[in-house]
């Protein structure tokens, strides 16, 4: 006669092999939106510190220059609306677990010039 296994000690491990891999990429994509999110802070601050320093009539090679650590990599694009001038930076992320999606960020901050 034919005795069956009644013991689950290989379930465990098949369950394991299927949810890792998940768990793996769940994870991998929570870091990604989460350097996002950093990103995105500092995307924030450097177009505010750039709108600021043009509101004062700063040389924009001298803003170029100060900035240029914190520009490296990014689209710098400036506008003027009014009394305003706005500072937009952007740029582009690769996110981990995802290969083939870029993930666009753009920040724009104005400031009132100075002066008027």
């Amino acid at each position: 006669m034919l005795k069956l296994k009644t013991d689950e000690s290989g379930s465990v491990a098949a369950e394991f092999v299927v949810v890792l891999p998940t768990v793996i990429l769940i994870l991998a994509i929570s870091l990604g939106a989460l350097s996002a999110a950093v990103e995105r802070i500092r995307l924030v601050s450097v177009s505010a510190g750039v709108a600021r320093a043009l509101a004062r009539d700063e040389p924009i090679e001298k803003v170029r220059q100060v900035y240029s650590s914190q520009l490296a990599g990014r689209k710098l694009v400036i506008s003027e609306s009014g009394e305003l001038i706005c500072a937009k930076v952007g740029l582009s992320l690769k996110l981990p677990g995802l290969p083939d999606f870029d993930l666009r960020l753009a920040e724009t901050q104005c400031a009132r010039q100075v002066g008027l």
